[in-house]
C-alpha cells in the first residue's frame, strides 16, 4: 500500500521525554522530499521520496517541550488540536510517569486510524496504561521486562531490539530505537526501499538485527 501525501506523523511527548527517544524520526525524516533533495540522488531514487507533515503534540501545547540534556522541542500541536495522524511515535518519558486519562483517550483515538504505532523505551507506558498493547507482543528495555512479565501479564513480552505486532512496533531500550525505525521504514514502504538502503548506507547505519 503505497504511503498517503502527505503522510501525518506525530510525536507524543510526556513529561521530560529523553531526546534520544525521539531521534529515530530523523532517520524516517531521511526519506523526506525537503532532505532527499539536498542528497542529490538519482531521479529514479529521488522521486520515491516521501511528503511528511510534523506534528509534534504534548497534553496542553505549551512549548517549547522540555527535553533530556537540555533540549528544548517546539510543540505545534496540544492533544486537542492534533489532526488524525498516519503514524505515531512515543518515545520514553520517565519510568515512574503515569498517563493522564486525556492522555489515554488521545492515544486511544488515534490508534484507531493509524497506520503504524511506534514506542521507543519506556514509550511503552503511555501505551500500556492506555490498553493499546493488551493481548499483543511486544518489548520494554530489558532490565525491566522480568517486571512487567510478572506485573503486565496481559502482554506477551519478549527480549528483543524491537518488535512488531501488527501496527504496533515496540523497542527496547534507547538506542534500540533507532533500529526499530530501520526495520520499520524497510517493512512499511515497499516502494521506497532502493531509497531506503542508499540512504542508511549514506548514515553509515549498522543492522544488528532484532536479537540481542
Amino acid at each position: 500500500m503505497s504511503p498517503p501525501s502527505p503522510l501525518k506523523v506525530g510525536v507524543l511527548l510526556c513529561s521530560a521525554t529523553q531526546l534520544m527517544d525521539v531521534a529515530p524520526l530523523d532517520m524516517l525524516g531521511m526519506l523526506d522530499k525537503h532532505w532527499v533533495q539536498t542528497a542529490q540522488l538519482p531521479e529514479y531514487l529521488a522521486s520515491k521520496a516521501l511528503d511528511i507533515e510534523y506534528c509534534f503534540i504534548n497534553e496542553t501545547g505549551e512549548s517549547p517541550h522540555p527535553m533530556t540534556g537540555g533540549f528544548k522541542l517546539a510543540v505545534t500541536h496540544s492533544i486537542e488540536t492534533c489532526p488524525p495522524l498516519d503514524i505515531l511515535l512515543i518515545g520514553g518519558p520517565a519510568p515512574s510517569y503515569r498517563p493522564s486519562e486525556p492522555i489515554q483517550r488521545f492515544i486511544q483515538d488515534q490508534y484507531e486510524h493509524l497506520r503504524a504505532f511506534l514506542t521507543v523505551c519506556t514509550g511503552y507506558i503511555p501505551a500500556l496504561y492506555s490498553g493499546i498493547l493488551d493481548g499483543k507482543t511486544a518489548t520494554a528495555p530489558r532490565g525491566l521486562l522480568p517486571m512487567l512479565k510478572e506485573e503486565k501479564p496481559d502482554v506477551q513480552w519478549v527480549e528483543k531490539r524491537w518488535v512488531r505486532d501488527g501496527k504496533v512496533w515496540s523497542s527496547g531500550a534507547v538506542a534500540n530505537g533507532m533500529e526499530l525505525m530501520a526495520g520499520f521504514m524497510w517493512d512499511e514502504f515497499e516502494e521506497q526501499r532502493g531509497l531506503t538502503e542508499v540512504m542508511m548506507g549514506m548514515a553509515d547505519f549498522a543492522k544488528r538485527g532484532q536479537a540481542y
